[in-house]
C-alpha cells in the first residue's frame, strides 16, 4: 500500500495543474463532450455556459457560508485552545496522522466546513513533532473529510429535506426525505463504519517510510530555516482610550442579545421539527450564532469572517466556472445523455451502483455535491421510480460517488490549503497522490457494499 501511495504521489505532483487551471481545462473538455455527444450548436453551447454562471447564486452563497462559518467557528478561541492543548500531547508522527484523521473525521461528520480548523490542528502538530511528512499530513486532512458524506452537512440529503425544493416543484418527488431515510438509515450507518476502517487503515499503511527534510516542518523550525509569524490579534489600545463607537463594536452586550435570540430560534426550530429541520439554511444559521458566541465580540467575529473570506477567495472565483460547466451539462442535455446511458444497463440490484458511478464521473466536472445533484438528480430520480429503487438509498449512493472522486478533484483543497501554506508553500498536487490511491481503494470497497446491500 505504501508503494501504491508513493507511485500516485509522484505522478500527481508531476502532472496535476493548479485548481483554477484544472477548472478551465474541464470547461473545454465539457464543451467538447457536449458538441460530440449532443451535437449542440456553438451558439447554444455558449449560451448554456453563460447561463450556468448565474443560475445558482443562492446555492453558491449557501456553499460559501458553509466554508466561511466553518472557518470562523473552527478558528475561534474555544477551538484553538483545545487544538493547542491536544497538539502538545502528541509526540510521534503516527500519532499526528491518526489524530488528524480521527479529529477531522468527527468534526467533518458534524460540519464539513470544520476542515479549516483541522488544518490548523495539523499545522500546530507539524510544528512540534519531527519526522512528520507535511505533504502526507495534508492528505490526511483531505481524507478526514470523507465522513462528511454521512454527516449533518452533506448537501444532497439536506436539499431533499428542504421544503418546496426544486425536485418537489418539478413533480419528481411528492415529499421531502428526512435524515432517517438518508444519513441516519441503516445502510448509511453500516457504510460509515466500513468507511472509517478503510480510510484510517489505508492512510496509515501509506504513510511515508522516509521523510524528505524539505517537508519536516519541526526540523526546519529547530534549525532556524523556517521563521514563523507569531503575531496574534490583540487589543490595540486600552479600553479607556477607545472612542464610544469602538466600545460599542467591542461590547459583549450586542453578542449576548443576538445569541439569546438566535439560540431561542434554534431550540424552537429543532424542537418542533427534529431531524427533519436539518437543511442548508438551518445549518448555516446555527453555526452563525455559535460562531458569534465563541468569539464573544462583534468585531472579533467580523475579523474572523474577513480572514475566512480571504481563505476561500479562490473558491469564490472558481465556483462560477464550475457553475458554467453545470450549465453546459444541464442545458445541452449532456448530463441526461450520460446518466441515461449508464442507467440503461441497470436493474433494481445494480441501479444504486450505476448511480454511484455516474456521480463519480460527473463530479469531476461539477465538484459541488448540491450543484451536481441539481444537474443529474432529475434523471436519477425518474429512473429510480421506474425501477423501484428506494429514493433515500439512491440519494446516499449518489453522495458516495460525489465524495469518491472529490479525492482526485483539487477544488475543495482550496478550503484548507491556505492554512497549511502558513508554514510552507504547499499545493494540491503535493497531497493528492495519496488521496488518489485512497480513492481507488474506497471505490472498490463501496462498489461491493452498494451491490450486496
Amino acid at each position: 500500500m505504501r508503494r501504491l501511495g508513493e507511485f500516485f504521489a509522484e505522478k500527481v505532483r508531476r502532472w496535476l495543474p493548479d485548481s483554477f487551471s484544472f477548472a478551465i481545462i474541464l470547461t473545454f473538455v465539457s464543451m467538447l463532450m457536449a458538441v460530440i455527444i449532443t451535437r449542440t450548436s456553438a451558439s447554444n453551447l455558449m449560451l448554456s455556459w453563460y447561463k450556468g454562471f448565474w443560475i445558482f447564486l443562492e446555492f453558491s452563497m449557501q456553499m460559501a457560508l458553509i466554508v466561511v462559518l466553518g472557518y470562523a467557528v473552527g478558528t475561534s478561541p474555544v477551538f484553538t485552545r483545545f487544538f493547542d492543548w491536544l497538539a502538545q500531547r502528541i509526540k510521534t508522527p503516527l500519532g499526528v496522522y491518526l489524530t488528524v484523521l480521527i479529529v477531522g473525521g468527527i468534526t467533518a461528520y458534524i460540519y464539513w466546513g470544520f476542515t479549516v480548523a483541522v488544518a490548523v490542528l495539523a499545522m500546530e502538530m507539524a510544528r512540534r513533532v519531527k519526522k512528520v511528512d507535511y505533504r502526507f499530513l495534508g492528505a490526511c486532512v483531505y481524507a478526514s473529510l470523507m465522513p462528511t458524506v454521512f454527516g449533518l452537512s452533506i448537501t444532497a440529503p439536506l436539499l431533499m429535506n428542504t421544503p418546496k425544493n426544486k425536485f418537489i416543484e418539478l413533480g419528481l418527488v411528492d415529499r421531502t426525505y428526512p435524515p432517517a431515510e438518508t444519513i441516519f438509515s441503516g445502510f448509511s450507518l453500516i457504510t460509515l463504519a466500513i468507511t472509517v476502517v478503510v480510510v484510517i487503515g489505508t492512510m496509515l499503511l501509506m504513510r511515508p517510510r522516509t521523510i524528505d527534510p524539505e517537508w519536516d516542518m519541526a526540523e526546519k523550525i529547530e534549525k532556524g530555516e523556517l521563521v514563523l509569524d507569531e503575531q496574534k490579534s490583540m487589543a490595540q489600545a486600552a479600553q479607556t482610550d477607545l472612542m464610544p463607537a469602538d466600545k460599542v463594536d467591542r461590547s459583549r452586550i450586542l453578542t449576548i442579545f443576538t445569541c439569546i435570540c438566535g439560540f431561542a430560534y434554534i431550540l424552537y426550530h429543532f424542537g418542533t421539527k427534529g431531524s427533519k429541520g436539518i437543511d442548508l439554511n438551518s445549518i448555516n444559521f446555527t453555526f452563525l450564532i455559535f460562531g458569534l458566541a465563541f468569539w464573544g465580540r462583534p468585531t472579533a467575529f467580523a475579523r474572523a469572517i474577513l480572514d475566512a473570506v480571504r481563505g476561500v477567495a479562490s473558491i469564490i472565483v472558481q465556483f462560477p466556472f464550475y457553475a458554467g460547466i453545470m450549465g453546459i451539462f444541464m442545458f445541452t442535455g449532456l448530463s441526461k445523455v450520460i446518466a441515461d446511458w449508464l442507467v440503461s444497463f441497470s436493474n433494481e440490484v445494480t441501479f444504486g451502483w450505476f448511480a454511484f458511478v455516474t456521480a463519480c464521473i460527473i463530479n469531476m466536472f461539477i465538484p459541488s455535491a448540491g450543484g451536481e445533484w441539481m444537474v443529474i438528480g432529475p434523471t436519477l430520480l425518474t429512473a429510480a421510480k421506474e425501477i423501484g429503487y428506494p429514493i433515500g438509498k439512491l440519494i446516499m449512493a449518489y453522495s458516495y460517488g460525489d465524495m469518491c472522486t472529490n479525492l482526485i478533484q483539487p477544488f475543495w483543497t482550496l478550503v484548507f490549503i491556505p492554512v497549511l501554506c502558513k508554514l510552507t508553500n504547499i499545493r494540491a498536487r503535493d497531497i493528492m497522490g495519496y488521496t488518489a490511491a485512497l480513492c481507488l481503494v474506497w471505490f472498490v470497497v463501496l462498489s461491493i457494499v452498494i451491490l450486496v446491500s
